[in-house]
């Protein structure tokens, strides 16, 4: 378990609000993104791409206030 895996798991709980667990999700989306980047080759650009589009993503479903942006 990561550091990042392991403060995740302190901040989940039953009571969270759908937003928190949307926000908790996007953090380990970014997690993984980031490690695409620092760990992938140019030839892999593709991929870090993709994997942006998909924070993007992400990113405007647990905030719709940011999808004018």
């Amino acid at each position: 378990m990561s550091g990042l895996d392991h403060v995740l798991s302190m901040l989940e709980g039953t009571e969270l609000t759908e937003r928190r667990r949307g926000e908790l999700a996007l953090v380990r989306l970014m997690a993984t993104a980031i490690e695409m980047i620092l760990y992938t080759g140019d030839s892999d650009l593709d991929i870090r791409i993709e994997n942006a589009k998909d924070v993007i993503r992400e990113f405007k479903h647990v905030y719709p206030e940011a999808r004018e942006i």
